[in-house]
């Protein structure tokens, strides 16, 4: 069956597929544009890393260097928004954004998630993608453990937003409503209806 997370990134492929809400309206917003929303594919095929493929290759027939250097900038997010046709020097695609997708939020995987994307950013030639994390977590110190932060998530997208407000603003405690308040206020958690808006703007 897999991880809930990896059910969750299936999901809204699913969605996606069949013309529902969220990652549907992508196009829709934005026909101009050739959308591709893959899941699970290497960060080496797009045109901002496919540099990377070359370090691969150099690695995979050096142990020595596997051992010294690692192979962390080998990062499969669970879906990529991957762009056709644009202006760049390299028939791959341009990777438009890259989400992790989690049912909930544990403190290993935020540390998981921020080094993943600090490497992105690192590795990266060119405009960054936007770099996002969908989740179900229901706990507002939860919730706020991944949208804090320095910038290696650009925002987190909770999937029940409208609902998790209301239940906070009737049965929250005063430190979950001041939470919810900090993280929604600035931006920094967001209501997954808006994605497809976001990356159409982005």
């Amino acid at each position: 069956m897999g991880s809930a997370g990896a059910r969750l990134s299936r999901r809204s492929e699913s969605q996606r597929q069949r013309g529902r809400p969220y990652f549907a309206a992508g196009p829709s917003l934005d026909p101009a544009r050739a959308w591709d929303v893959p899941r699970r594919q290497s960060i080496v095929n797009y045109a901002q890393y496919q540099h990377l493929a070359a370090s691969d290759e150099a690695i995979e027939s050096n142990p020595n260097l596997r051992v010294t250097l690692g192979t962390d900038y080998l990062i499969n997010p669970d879906m990529h928004v991957g762009l056709a046709n644009t202006p760049t020097k390299t028939d791959r695609l341009w990777m438009h954004a890259a989400l992790v997708c989690e049912w909930t939020i544990r403190s290993d995987r935020v540390e998981d998630i921020r080094h993943e994307n600090s490497n992105m950013i690192r590795h990266g030639r060119g405009c960054l993608p936007h770099l996002v994390t969908v989740t179900a977590e229901r706990l507002p110190a939860r919730l706020a453990s991944i949208a804090r932060g320095t910038g290696e998530v650009d925002a987190t997208y909770q999937i029940c937003y409208d609902a998790m407000a209301y239940a906070i603003k009737e049965t929250g405690t005063s430190e979950q409503k001041d939470t919810w308040a900090e993280v929604t206020g600035q931006a920094r958690l967001l209501d997954y209806a808006d994605l497809a808006e976001a990356l159409v703007v982005w």
